[in-house]
């Protein structure tokens, strides 16, 4: 029977720890182990999660990395066959391990993946959730470099999948390098793009869950947005272009990194006008037509539409994000 570890790293979230953990805990696969990082929190997240440890939950305290740098932290003491990434604040159904384990059926080079649920309110059992989103693009393929062009919107629809929605096997993690030593809100999405195109394919397993907390607090891991967080993003939209380039050929690799691009500079615009600007002329030299997201209501859109986008964008920050 596989082993599998849960890494859970923690940065200031005591008040979210306890429903995280215990949502571990009730997984109906049994053989697993829980790792729980935290990463120097200043709150007592690290005395929360003491409460827990036994022989199957382990604790450890870093000085503070960041979040990619905690779950290789976890990497490296995870025995599991296969490794599960559990954010703190963040939730699985009880029987997502179980049937995920069970699609991989022992394949070490395989991913497996279900839906996520983005949620608010998470003192309340799963039933009582709040449900603010959930996700309906996911699919099982063999073809990992198509997969990513169409999560990607190399097809129109840009797409998400949350970190805590994969199973991955520990081979394929070895196989491809643990997480990239930077803070950025895109880490996880640098980190999967590599563990899929190294991966033989993906399985989609319906019915169970990933139940995805939308919480400043329960985020701070990933969700600082200052200027070397976004230099950062900007560098994993290069990345992500290099991996698909060197995976393979495809028509729509330019389509889908340019999606990107224009997406980084429309949202960066005006609080970041350089890095914009930036991602503006890599968006304009993939020579591609890709669709401006939308940026708000009806007059932020009518302004876009009549007067342009950086116009919209512009009234957008100062009448609203300020």
């Amino acid at each position: 029977m596989s082993l599998v570890s849960i890494i859970i790293p923690v940065y200031n979230s005591a008040n979210f720890l306890k429903s995280t953990v215990e949502s571990a805990l009730a997984q109906t696969y049994l053989n697993k182990e829980i790792i729980i990082v935290d990463d120097g929190s200043t709150d007592n997240s690290f005395e929360t999660a003491k409460q827990y440890e036994n022989g199957n939950v382990k604790v450890i305290k870093q000085v503070n990395a960041g979040a990619a740098m905690a779950r290789n932290t976890g990497l490296a003491i995870a025995k599991g066959d296969y490794i599960q990434f559990l954010d703190a604040g963040d939730l699985l159904s009880a029987d997502k391990i179980e049937k995920q384990v069970a699609a991989l059926n022992g394949s070490q080079i395989k991913l497996a993946v279900c839906n996520y649920i983005q949620f608010s309110g998470n003192d309340k059992p799963l039933t009582d959730l709040k449900i603010t989103n959930q996700s309906s693009f996911i699919y099982s393929t063999d073809n990992p470099l198509e997969f990513l062009i169409n999560l990607w919107g190399g097809k129109g629809a840009m797409n998400f999948i949350q970190t805590n929605s994969w199973l991955v096997p520990k081979k394929l993690i070895e196989k491809a390098g643990g997480w990239r030593n930077y803070r950025c809100p895109d880490d996880d999405g640098e980190f999967f793009a590599r563990m899929i195109l190294a991966g033989d394919g993906i399985i989609y397993v319906p019915g169970v869950f990933n139940y995805y907390y939308m919480s400043p607090q329960a985020n701070q891991l990933s969700s600082n947005k200052n200027i070397k967080y976004l230099q950062n993003t900007l560098l994993t939209i290069d990345l992500k272009h290099k991996y698909l380039l060197q995976k393979g050929r495809h028509p729509l690799i330019s389509k889908a990194v340019a999606a990107q691009y224009l997406r980084f500079a429309v949202y960066n615009y005006p609080a970041q006008k350089k890095l914009s600007a930036i991602a503006l002329r890599r968006y304009k030299a993939l020579d591609e037509r890709v669709t401006i997201p939308v940026l708000g209501g009806r007059l932020i859109e009518l302004v876009k539409k009549t007067v342009g986008w950086k116009a919209a964008r512009f009234m957008r920050y100062y009448t609203r994000e300020t």
